[in-house]
């Protein structure tokens, strides 16, 4: 069973607990200097800059945070076993496609009221992951960061290759012919990952579309005419040999074979500079993504929770609008791991200066005005986890496109049918 799909079991089991603490209450609880507990998922270049924010907090005035760190594949499973044994944590740092199931539960305080209280004003934050985390009519978390999707690539090796540093509005076209000229020498030109949340901005640009109604889909839309156009652009891709082979990835991850020179592109958030600028000799830098259509990035956002069941949620509160706020905020922007949704931080040298890489961080900005996000639904999980798993077979094993198409419909429109 899939970690979405343990979550979608473990938070039935959690419901009863947590609608027991009556979530909505606008008062806070507790001392506002509690200990509490917070739990994030995060590789270990990742956990060292939350404890910093931690460390800075305290030094700040803040209580005691009891910080618990769980790799990226393992945080939801750990996170729903918490909530459906009764030991969930006071905070909980989550991305926005996959809270919807916890606040279905009744198992996420709103924040709204909480950081009022503490004198939070959200007009002073990007819009776009303020939006994809109210659900109900409420901010239900306060989000910490506006990622989108880039270009990762490795500076020597476009040098080696005597290819020039990709520019602002590239076409797919380009992108392809990029990739194959990189490619050779042991060196793969794109890493390309099997996901909605990588194929949503080529389907957007192509004009296509992933489902039917972005705020209440019924059904998934790949298969058609602009969606499986994007789709069939990439099958076309991996087919000129300029992609890792299915036993390169099963024997290497593509951030491991970009650390290592092995390949030269691959596309993700800013959740990987804090590891890249720890591998030793790696010079990188991001790009734009290129463009198909019209340009088009997907929104990449992570928040902070309150948990209903906390008995601590001044303290939580507290936290939350310390590490969303200027302060907080700059640490973990000079840490490389966000791009702050404060705009003053976003736009400020903490996360621009080009004195530590990606020098280009500017292009992060730049994507904001093309943002858009993944339905925010309880079954998106599960959907996502159809998705890639079809895709996959596409992308590594040859399956004809149309036939995984067509199984990503059979499987998936029934989860969106059920909310």
């Amino acid at each position: 069973m899939s970690a979405r799909r343990l979550l979608a079991v473990l938070l039935g089991l959690a419901a009863v607990s947590a609608c027991a603490s009556a979530p909505g209450e606008d008062a806070a609880a507790g001392s506002a200097t509690a200990r509490i507990t917070v739990q994030l998922k995060a590789d270990p270049e990742e956990a060292a800059v939350y404890r910093s924010l931690a460390t800075a907090y305290q030094a700040a005035g803040g209580g005691e945070i009891e910080l618990v760190t769980v790799g990226r594949k393992d945080h939801l499973t750990r996170l729903s076993t918490a909530f459906a044994s009764g030991d969930a944590p006071d905070v909980f740092l989550i991305n926005y496609r996959e809270y919807a199931p916890f606040v279905q539960r009744g198992a996420v305080r709103p924040i709204g009221p909480l950081l009022k209280q503490e004198g939070l004003d959200t007009a002073d934050y990007y819009e776009q992951p303020l939006s994809a985390f109210t659900y109900d009519g409420a901010l239900q978390c306060m989000p910490q960061n506006i990622s989108s999707l880039v270009v990762y690539w490795n500076r020597a090796l476009f040098a080696k290759a005597g290819l020039p540093a990709p520019k602002a509005g590239w076409s797919w076209d380009e992108f392809v012919r990029t990739a194959q000229a990189l490619t050779a020498d042991g060196v793969k030109g794109v890493g390309i990952d099997p996901s909605i949340t990588r194929m949503a901005p080529f389907i957007w640009s192509k004009g296509g579309a992933i489902v039917d109604d972005g705020k209440a889909p019924t059904r998934t839309t790949l298969h058609e005419p602009g969606a499986r156009a994007a789709l069939q652009a990439v099958v076309d891709l991996i087919a000129t040999g300029a992609t890792p082979s299915k036993d390169q990835l099963a024997s290497q991850g593509l951030e491991e074979q970009f650390m290592t020179g092995k390949l030269a592109m691959f596309m993700s958030s800013r959740v990987e500079v804090p590891a890249l600028r720890e591998q030793r000799g790696l010079d990188f830098d991001v790009a734009a993504l290129p463009v198909m259509g019209t340009p088009a990035s997907v929104l990449h956002s992570d928040a902070y929770c309150v948990a209903s069941s906390s008995k601590n949620t001044k303290a939580a509160a507290k936290f939350i609008a310390y590490a969303v706020g200027q302060q907080g905020q700059t640490v973990t922007a000079l840490g490389g791991r966000t791009v702050p949704s404060l705009r003053s931080v976003a736009t400020s040298p903490a996360f621009l200066s080009p004195a530590r890489p990606p020098a280009s961080s500017q292009v992060f900005l730049d994507a904001i005005a093309h943002l858009r996000h993944t339905p925010v639904t309880p079954s998106w999980p599960e959907v996502e986890d159809v998705i890639g798993t079809q895709l996959q077979r596409a992308f590594e094993d040859g399956v004809p496109l149309d036939e995984v198409l067509a199984e990503i419909q059979k499987q998936a429109d029934p989860l969106l049918r059920r909310r």
